[in-house]
């Protein structure tokens, strides 16, 4: 305070604060003014940092005034204190006499009370933007508020800030409501706190549930109030109201689903009322009770007339219920039409307005005739009855009529059509059911002239009517009409009995098979489609099946295993009168004896049916085929894969074997006969024309090609063949177990085969020596005694070879001819003497002009005085003698030319050992003719020049003076001479090495090209 302040006055609070007021003089503009300040620190000992409040005071006025100060200041008993008191919370109430009117407005003397409450902070809780204050919802719903808290005490933020708590009040049972915070839907609760800093606002959201359709009864408003008060100071605090609606609405509705019965005296009539709650809140709707005198007159109930329905029904809002109404009515009402009324009301809403929806009235008409039930009644023992076409259902109907006598009148509705009087009833039976009725023990009619007229039945007397239902002669199996006898009293049609009578027609089974030809003419392994059509004969569908009953032999009876297929798959249902037809399939066994044989189809129905005799079978028709197996003539030959190649790999002047099997496939014993065919290439389509004649053709001669046959037997595990015996056809008899070589026809024979039987035979073909290296196709054909399919004899043998009409009956095998011909193509030599024991190199150039490389080959160099013809031949028949070959090289291996060759060649040297004398040296190349070569003629070639010593006659008497007449003498000069002769050779054999080094590395080459 300043040093002029005067006057104070202090209280202090729950919270202990310190209020102070006082009179100051410290301001000179204002003169007099009364300050204020609150401490939260009531002594000043201790740290100054545990004081709250700093000590700031403030203003209270701001105007210049007299206000309760003393005139002097040395007069300080002439002034008074303002008066001084605390609110509810930290904030203070303050009193004081003014000169002015509490402002800067003089008062002209008069002195003024002025009041201040001073407040230490506020708050406003106010409606969001667009929000109101009043909400109306239903039972059960609920409604939200938004809301936002200010802190709106002015000064600084931090000064000035504050923390709050959220109340309700004023919530009506059963309700709830809730606060929360709008940004994240945390709930506030009253304990909650709000820290808001100056001119700070949080935004929240009322949430107000009303009472549950089962809690609300009527139409209430809830005054929720939401309060935020401060934490530090209790006066700081806002309240906001809030105005909900419950708007409880009551309603009922009902309705039925028919609005009107039939009932006949004594009879209950219902009707199904559904009760609906049109309201919002469960609710409880009522009746009137039709026992007591109200509800029966607000029933409109006649005399007598029962009633059965709920008095009260409790529904959920929406939820609908129904509810059966029973009407009983007497025996004794009257017929008529009635009206009654179903009154219902909600018990929630204490005013039942039609208009409001609270009450609602259903009408309802009841028609009451008289009673027919029991009137007249029908007793008959069975009402249906199994008859065949063409016949007749009699029924027994007894009638009794109860209560009092009437006249009956019968009818048939919806009988079947009556039959007109131009037509005879025979005719009209075929394809029409008639329906008849006997009164011959029964009442007559009124009018005798119409026997349908009414018929007066006395009570309770019995009375039998026969009743006739005749089925059409072509009548179809099942149901027939159903037929309707009704008797009605006389003006009522109501009062009536009736019964229906069911008369069934027998399901009639009758099937008819037929096929175009029942007799067949058929060879072995034959296939033949029978056409077979089946129609229904019956009077009804049927879904038939066919079968094979048997096969047999037709003279002994004995059943034989036959292949035939029937396409049972595709049998279908037949209709009456429909029909259809299938192939049926007969594979002939390829092995089958020649006779008469007969094959069975049955037709079967789905059910069993009495045939002719009674005897109930589902078998309905047979058709037996009459079947005769020809005389068959088959003669087959072929090869196991598994034990023979039908392409085989050989050379000109070698033997091949083919192993086939020759099989008489026939039903008859069979005589075959063994030939082969040959072919050639046309030469503008390259296809290969066989030769119908059989025969080697231009393949034969004495040097040709030749086929030869043997059989084959097997004991045991022994393989046996057998040379055919040569012998003429004019023998008469040939033998049974070997073959035979007819040689005055030049033809193979067989001995007699049994059906089905086959013999292993070898073909041994033998190649030409000058065959040419090519491959070559060889066919081999058996024949049948009978002959060919043109003589009627073997079914498939045909002269031809080519397409499809190679048959069984031939085979071909196939040569491919593989064979060096090692050609000597050129011999030379550089010089045609030297001297005794030296070499002379001959230059050899060997071709192979074959199809297939030659390995080992042998070059040989033979010496003879004279190679004359003579000395050619015999080394062409049995080679060089030993003692004439001087020089031997071998040959690894010589390709075959490619196709852009003629030849493949190489080029050797054999170096020829000179001898005394003149000689001719031949060439020869494979002289043991260990090689099989295409032609052996060009496998020599003679040196053209005779090859010679230096000296030849001086060498060769020199040759014979040294082996005859050499001096012993001579001998010791001889072998000194050896030393030198050494040297020489030695030399001389260095020469001879090279050059067989260079022969042997030309061989490696060949080698490694093989």
């Amino acid at each position: 305070s300043s040093q002029n302040s005067a006057y104070p006055a202090l209280l202090t609070d729950p919270q202990n604060n310190v209020h102070i007021a006082w009179l100051d003089f410290g301001n000179a503009s204002a003169g007099e003014e009364v300050l204020y300040t609150r401490l939260n620190a009531t002594e000043d000992t201790g740290p100054g940092e545990t004081a709250l409040d700093p000590w700031n005071s403030t203003a209270v006025t701001s105007w210049s005034s007299f206000k309760l100060g003393p005139s002097q200041l040395s007069k300080p008993s002439l002034g008074q204190p303002p008066a001084f008191a605390n609110d509810l919370g930290s904030g203070a109430h303050i009193a004081w006499s003014d000169t002015n009117k509490c402002s800067d407005e003089s008062n002209g003397g008069p002195w003024t009370i002025c009041y201040s409450h001073v407040l230490t902070g506020q708050v406003d809780v106010e409606f969001d933007e667009g929000e109101t204050y009043y909400h109306v919802i239903e039972p059960g719903e609920q409604t939200i508020y938004n809301l936002t808290i200010n802190n709106t005490t002015p000064g600084p933020k931090d000064l000035v800030a504050d923390t709050y708590n959220l109340n309700l009040t004023g919530m009506p049972e059963n309700w709830t409501a809730n606060l929360y915070f709008s940004n994240n839907h945390t709930a506030i609760f009253p304990d909650t706190p709000i820290f808001l800093e100056g001119g700070e606002m949080a935004r929240m959201y009322l949430r107000v549930r009303a009472p549950s359709v089962y809690q609300a009864a009527e139409d209430q408003l809830a005054e929720i109030t939401v309060s935020a008060i401060s934490m530090k100071d209790p006066a700081i605090r806002s309240e906001r109201l809030t105005l909900t609606l419950m708007d409880v609405v009551h309603g009922i509705d009902l309705d039925t689903s028919h609005r009107m019965a039939d009932v006949e005296q004594g009879q209950t009539a219902i009707f199904s009322i559904t009760i609906t709650n049109t309201g919002n809140v469960y609710d409880t709707f009522a009746f009137y009770d039709p026992n007591s005198l109200e509800g029966q007159s607000e029933w409109i109930l006649p005399f007598g007339w029962q009633v059965n329905f709920p008095l009260q029904v409790a529904l959920d809002p929406g939820q609908s219920v129904t509810k059966n109404l029973e009407l009983t009515v007497p025996t004794s009402q009257d017929p008529g039409t009635f009206v009654i009324y179903v009154k219902g009301w909600s018990e929630g809403e204490p005013v039942k307005s039609i208009e409001k929806g609270t009450f609602d009235v259903l009408e309802l008409w009841v028609n009451v005739s008289i009673r027919s039930i029991g009137n007249i009644v029908f007793e008959i023992y069975d009402t249906s009855e199994i008859i065949l076409p063409g016949t007749c259902a009699e029924y027994d109907l007894n009638v009794i009529k109860n209560y009092e006598a009437g006249y009956l009148v019968f009818t048939t509705p919806g009988a079947p059509e009556a039959k007109p009087e131009e037509i005879d009833l025979n005719t009209w039976r075929q394809d029409h059911w008639t329906v008849s009725m006997d009164f011959s023990n029964a009442p007559g009619p009124r009018d005798p002239t119409d026997p349908n007229s009414p018929r007066l039945w006395p009570v309770g007397t019995t009375y039998t009517v026969g009743i006739a239902v005749c089925a059409p002669y072509n009548a179809n199996a099942g149901l027939g009409p159903a037929v309707t006898v009704k008797a009605h009293l006389e003006g009522y049609p109501r009062v009536a009995d009736s019964v229906i009578l069911s008369t069934n027609v027998i399901h009639v089974f009758d099937l008819d098979a037929e096929v175009e030809m029942t007799e067949l003419e058929v060879n072995p392994g034959d296939t033949w489609l029978i056409p077979t059509t089946v129609t229904n004969a019956g009077n009804g569908p049927d879904r038939y099946d066919l079968r094979l009953g048997r096969v047999y032999e037709t003279q002994s009876q004995i059943d034989v295993l036959w292949d035939i297929d029937i396409p049972r798959s595709i049998l279908t249902e037949l209709t009456r009168g429909t029909s259809q037809t299938v192939d049926i399939t007969i594979n002939v066994p390829t092995q089958v004896p020649a006779g008469d044989y007969t094959v069975v189809i049955q037709a079967f129905s789905e059910e069993d049916y009495p045939d002719e005799t009674g005897h109930r079978t589902r078998l309905r028709d047979e058709i037996m085929l009459q079947i005769t197996v020809n005389e068959f003539y088959d003669m087959q030959i072929s090869m196991d894969p598994s034990v023979d190649n039908a392409v085989k790999t050989s050379a000109p002047g070698r033997i091949v074997e083919f192993v086939v099997n020759v099989t008489n496939a026939g039903n008859v014993p069979d005589t075959p006969s063994l030939h082969n065919h040959t072919s050639s290439k046309d030469g503008s389509t390259g296809n290969l024309v066989w030769n119908t004649l059989p025969g080697m053709g231009a393949l034969g001669g004495p040097d040709g090609w030749k086929v030869e046959w043997k059989m084959v037997d097997f004991v045991g595990d022994v393989v046996v063949e057998t040379e055919c015996l040569r012998t003429s056809s004019t023998e008469a008899e040939f033998p049974d177990d070997t073959c035979v070589f007819l040689e005055d026809i030049n033809e193979w024979r067989l001995p007699e085969m049994d059906p089905y039987t086959t013999h292993t035979m070898v073909a041994t073909i033998h190649i030409a020596t000058g065959a040419k290296l090519d491959t070559r196709n060889i066919g081999l054909k058996v024949t049948s005694i009978a002959g060919n399919m043109d003589n009627d004899g073997d079914h498939d043998d045909s002269p031809e070879w080519t397409g499809d009409l190679l048959d069984t009956n031939e085979f071909i095998v196939t040569l491919r001819l593989r064979a060096p011909n090692l050609v000597i193509s050129e011999v030379s030599v550089s010089e045609t003497s030297n001297e005794v024991d030296k070499t002379i190199p001959v230059r050899v150039v060997l071709q192979n002009t074959g199809n297939v490389h030659a390995t080992n080959i042998e070059v040989v160099l033979c010496e003879f005085s004279e190679a004359d013809d003579e000395v050619l031949k015999e080394i062409r028949k049995n080679g060089c003698p030993e003692d004439t070959i001087v020089m031997r090289q071998t040959v690894g291996a010589l390709l075959a030319p490619d196709a852009s060759e003629d030849a493949q060649e190489i080029e050797l040297y054999l170096l020829y050992p000179v001898s005394a004398g003149s000689h001719e040296v031949v060439v020869v190349v494979d002289p043991s003719n260990t090689i099989v070569e295409v032609s052996e003629s060009d496998n020599l070639k003679v040196v053209g020049s005779e090859l010679s010593s230096g000296s030849p006659f001086m060498d060769v008497a020199g040759e014979i003076i040294n082996d005859w007449a050499l001096p012993f003498g001579v001998l010791l000069l001889t072998c000194s001479l050896f030393g030198v002769l050494y040297l020489v050779g030695k030399g001389r054999r260095a020469d001879v090495k090279n050059r067989l080094a260079e022969q042997s590395s030309l061989i490696s080459v060949l080698e490694d090209e093989n």
